[in-house]
């Protein structure tokens, strides 16, 4: 699994326009409906990121990646030989790529309300989130992250009912923590 990242203040007004115009013109109107600029770099740079990685691993440009989008939203690459995924939290967006399918999610690490973490988390997480938890909230942030990778791995939830996860068969998790974020990937290994 490759993962790839991208820093939203790398992104000034000339780079914004330039992967913007890679868009279609529905996920533009999409892009502009969007309050907050963050978001609207976020969401850009993460296509950008998505056609840098495939156009890569396809060998063609960007602009030439056929990149689609299905009924919920979620992008793909009719016949791509590589899986992806994308996530964003705070400054970054990251994409996981994989022969296999993969699923990934970022957050920048930061606090969480303890009626929050007990809402989404068994004991059993909580047992392994409290006791190592120096005022960081890694571990948190492992559980929660490894919760919506696997969701976007399966398309099984619901997340926030998910208070206890098993992993599948033939699924692995692989955590990381960088720039401040922890990242988790779900791959299936079949």
């Amino acid at each position: 699994m490759e993962l790839f990242w991208y820093n939203i203040r790398e992104m000034d007004e000339q780079a914004y326009l330039q992967a913007l115009s890679l868009l279609s013109a529905e996920r533009r109107r999409q892009v502009a409906d969007l309050a907050m600029e963050q978001d609207r770099k976020r969401t850009v740079a993460g296509e950008l990121l998505v056609r840098r990685a495939l156009g890569g691993k396809m060998g063609m440009a960007p602009e030439d990646v056929p990149l689609q989008r299905d009924e919920d939203g979620k992008p793909y690459v009719e016949g791509a030989p590589v899986q992806f995924s994308v996530s964003h939290s705070g400054l970054y967006v990251v994409c996981a790529v994989d022969e296999h399918p993969v699923g990934v999610d970022v957050e920048v690490v930061r606090g969480a309300e303890e009626k929050f973490m007990r809402r989404v988390c068994s004991e059993r997480e909580m047992a392994y989130v409290r006791p190592y938890d120096d005022g960081g909230y890694e571990r948190f942030w492992e559980v929660w992250t490894a919760k919506e990778a696997l969701f976007k791995l399966t398309g099984k939830g619901p997340l926030l009912g998910l208070s206890c996860f098993a992993l599948p068969e033939n699924v692995a998790l692989e955590h990381l923590h960088l720039h401040g974020c922890t990242v988790t990937a779900a791959i299936s290994l079949k």
